[in-house]
Parts: C-alpha cells; sequence; structure tokens
C-alpha cells in the first residue's frame, strides 16, 4: 500500500482558526483538548509551520474532531469559513473577476499546492461540471466532504449559482479518488 499525501499546514491553521466563529469558544476549546500525539503538540504549541508540509492524518483529525463534538453542519460551516478567510484579498478580487470555468480549470493548480494530489475539472455543458480529485491516500468521508466544500464555496465566491452537488463515484473513507459533479 502507497503511503499516505501529505498537506500544508496552512489548512490546518486554516480550520483551527475558522473553529471559534463558528462554533465558539468552548466548543472549539473541546475540539482542540481531542487533538492527540504530535498534532495536538503541534497545535498546543504552535509549532505547525503554515508552510510546512503534514500527514493527511492530522486533517482527518481535526475534521473527525469537529464532527465528533458539534456534527456535519459544523464541519461544513467550519471548512467554508476557513475557505474565505484563506483566500488573500488580490486572489478575492480575481475570484470575483473570472468565470466558473476558468476557476474549475486551475483546480489542479490550487490543490496541488496544498496537497500532495491532483485534481482534475471538466465542462460537461453549461449547466454541469466535474471534479475528479485523484491519488489521495489518506482521505476519509470528512476528508472528502471538506474537499467538496471548498470547491462549492471558492466557485460561489465567484458567482456561480451551484443547484446541486452529487457525488458520482469514490468519495468514502478510505477511497483515494472523487467525483463530483456540480450543476448549475
Amino acid at each position: 500500500m502507497s503511503e499516505e499525501i501529505r498537506l500544508k499546514g496552512s489548512v490546518l491553521w486554516g480550520v483551527i482558526a475558522a473553529l471559534e466563529p463558528v462554533v465558539g469558544p468552548a466548543a472549539r476549546e473541546r475540539i482542540i483538548t481531542d487533538l492527540r500525539g504530535d498534532f495536538g503538540e503541534g497545535v498546543h504549541t504552535k509549532s505547525i509551520i503554515a508552510t510546512g508540509w503534514y500527514p493527511i492524518a492530522w486533517h482527518r483529525e481535526i475534521l473527525g474532531a469537529i464532527v465528533r463534538h458539534e456534527g456535519q453542519a459544523s464541519l461544513r460551516a467550519a471548512v467554508r469559513k476557513s475557505t474565505r478567510d484563506n483566500v488573500s484579498t488580490i486572489h478575492r478580487l480575481l475570484v470575483r473577476v473570472i468565470s466558473r470555468d476558468a476557476l474549475l480549470k486551475q483546480g489542479d493548480r490550487v490543490f496541488s499546492s496544498f496537497f500532495e494530489a491532483q485534481t482534475t475539472s471538466t465542462r460537461e455543458s453549461a449547466k454541469l461540471s466535474r471534479v475528479e480529485w485523484s491519488g489521495c491516500r489518506g482521505f476519509d468521508a470528512n476528508v472528502w466532504r471538506a474537499q467538496a466544500e471548498t470547491v462549492q464555496e471558492l466557485l460561489e465566491m465567484a458567482g456561480a449559482k451551484i443547484k446541486r452537488t452529487r457525488v458520482v463515484s469514490g468519495g468514502a473513507d478510505a477511497d483515494d479518488s472523487m467525483i463530483l459533479e456540480l450543476g448549475f
């Protein structure tokens, strides 16, 4: 079996920073206290570097802790807030003026700067696009949900009106790929 991929520390810090505004200080503290081992120590000592690469297991751990303590709705809200907050001012301007197709085409470049895996997107029609992730060894259902929420948030920031989403394949625990269909 292949080794699990890694992700940038900025992804972890983004989710952690979004917790308090989304779930409140008491729930944030419960979630953070739930983190164990090297990840828990890294969060408590603030030794995780935003530009460093870390095990995807740490992302599974924080997202799992959110779901255990606060549920799926809080996971969704934290990921969306993290996405909004992590798009810098200059990128926010670009997201607003770029078309959804252009944004989807840049998905691989953006995704691979945060995760050691690949994504591709295709436009099926004027009202349908697909995003496909592959090589995502170590993802679980919560990490896949986070990816779907991130894509939706970015597209909505670009002005897209998403009418429906559907996982065509993958996206479950232990799947290393997922195809997400977006209806506009």
